[in-house]
């Protein structure tokens, strides 16, 4: 009876620390906007103008820190999954594995739920090789939410001797 009472407490207390270091994250990530080293402005801008056929003829228009479509260039990616934990929504399945003989980790399945995806950008912040970034693509429909998760994983690790 009481090392149940005991496990009991030891899971929230468990839960409590994940949910502070997952506030502790996205706070680090979104308190710069607040309070910029400019006394003047509270915050720095981060809206600039939402892309219309006046102002964006074409996505080279777009401002430079357009929060478009979340990219990843897979090749940088070493699949600390930290995106994931920063993600708000749970956009992200991630699947990897560490090679053998380089002791690397292979990224074979890295998959963004577009129809879920805020665009907020703390995965992108969080990121430590930069691999994530914001492209210019800002529309994307689809008739089935399927169509919406892009997939940029490697695929099936290779055997031993068949490293690249």
């Amino acid at each position: 009876m009481r090392a149940s009472i005991i496990g009991t407490v030891a899971r929230g207390f468990s839960i409590l620390i994940d949910g502070t270091q997952s506030l502790v994250r996205a706070l680090s990530a979104s308190l710069p906007y607040l309070f910029n080293a400019n006394p003047n402005t509270l915050r720095k801008e981060v809206t600039e103008q939402y892309p219309d056929p006046v102002s964006s003829r074409t996505t080279d228009d777009l401002p430079p820190r357009t929060r478009g479509l979340v990219h990843n260039a897979i090749e940088q990616c070493i699949g600390c999954r930290e995106c994931a934990k920063a993600c708000p929504v749970d956009c992200f399945t991630i699947d990897s594995e560490r090679l053998e003989e380089t002791q690397k980790e292979w990224v074979s399945l890295f998959d963004i739920d577009h129809s879920r995806c805020l665009m907020c950008g703390l995965c992108v912040d969080v990121c430590p090789t930069n691999s994530l970034t914001h492209s210019k693509r800002y529309e994307y429909a689809a008739t089935d939410r399927k169509k919406m998760v892009e997939s940029f994983g490697k695929g099936e690790a290779p055997r031993r001797g068949d490293y690249p």
